[in-house]
């Protein structure tokens, strides 16, 4: 990981579940045999208020988050305050 000491490192093409709150992330998983509710449901027992749960992936060296379908009735890049909190933890 030179140069992004403590970012944990996707592959291209990898992707986690994540939760972020008050611009940073709470929760995050490798594991996709999880739907969004199942791992919110694991976590947190439930969405807590202000908080975004979706997917990170990295996709052609560029890491974004994805939001929930499940929990926001869309899937689109999640809001800018999320994607700044990702590229803090991710690389």
């Amino acid at each position: 990981m030179r140069g992004q000491p403590g970012k944990i490192k996707l592959r291209d093409g990898e992707t986690m579940l994540i939760m972020a709150k008050d611009g940073a992330i709470i929760h995050f998983t490798p594991d996709m045999s999880w739907p969004h509710s199942g791992f919110v449901k694991r976590t947190t027992g439930q969405l807590p208020p202000g908080a975004w749960v979706g997917t990170v992936s990295k996709l052609d060296g560029q890491v974004a988050a994805i939001s929930s379908k499940h929990f926001f009735g869309y899937q689109l890049p999640g809001p800018e305050w999320v994607q700044a909190a990702v590229k803090k933890v991710f690389a």
